[in-house]
This record gives C-alpha cells, sequence and structure tokens, in this order.
C-alpha cells in the first residue's frame, strides 16, 4: 500500500494541470482515502461508491470478453471527463472540464 505522502503527492500533481476539477482516491469498496479539497465529503463518498461499483462491472465485462486486464476507462459527459483508472488496492478518478 502506497503512503498517504504518497497520495498527498499525486493529489497535488494531478490538480496542478489543467482542466482538473478534482482528484479522488478510493479503496476498491468504495471508501473514499483520499481527494481534492474542493469536493465536499457527501461527493466525495457518493461518487467513490459509485465508481467503485462501475469498476467493479466493467472488470467484469473485460473478463467475460476475455480482453485481458481493466486498465483504465474513460466517462465522457456533457460537462467533461471522469477518467478513471483501477489500481491493486485503489482506484484513482480525476474530474476533468471537456477539452476544447
Amino acid at each position: 500500500m502506497i503512503s498517504q505522502k504518497q497520495f498527498e503527492e499525486t493529489l497535488k500533481s494531478l490538480e496542478s494541470h489543467p482542466g482538473v476539477r478534482g482528484v479522488i482516491i478510493t479503496s476498491n469498496d468504495g471508501l473514499p482515502i483520499s481527494s481534492t479539497q474542493n469536493l465536499s465529503m457527501e461527493m466525495r463518498e457518493n461518487v467513490s461508491a459509485l465508481v467503485a461499483s462501475l469498476v467493479g462491472r466493467a472488470k467484469a465485462v473485460v473478463t467475460e470478453l476475455e480482453e485481458g486486464h481493466l486498465n483504465f476507462f474513460t466517462l465522457d459527459t456533457s460537462h467533461g471527463e471522469i477518467l478513471v483508472a483501477p489500481e491493486n488496492e485503489y482506484v484513482l478518478i480525476v474530474l476533468r472540464e471537456k477539452r476544447k
């Protein structure tokens, strides 16, 4: 497991990129581990739980299609993108503004 300091460094690095609206690091069970301060606790908890559920379903699809391992996926919305990177012990979620 990576340390809290490493999580904080990752958050700062990602948050500094243009267009990034927020970052959440969650456990595979959907419990928020760390996040940028601009997101409310309620949003962190809700998004963490929902994305963890999506990751589980996406992994099931990848397995069913015999496509190997799930590495990354993007949810493209009318307001931006939700970037999801599942790792062994956590899931990285980045909220980003729509690219122009």
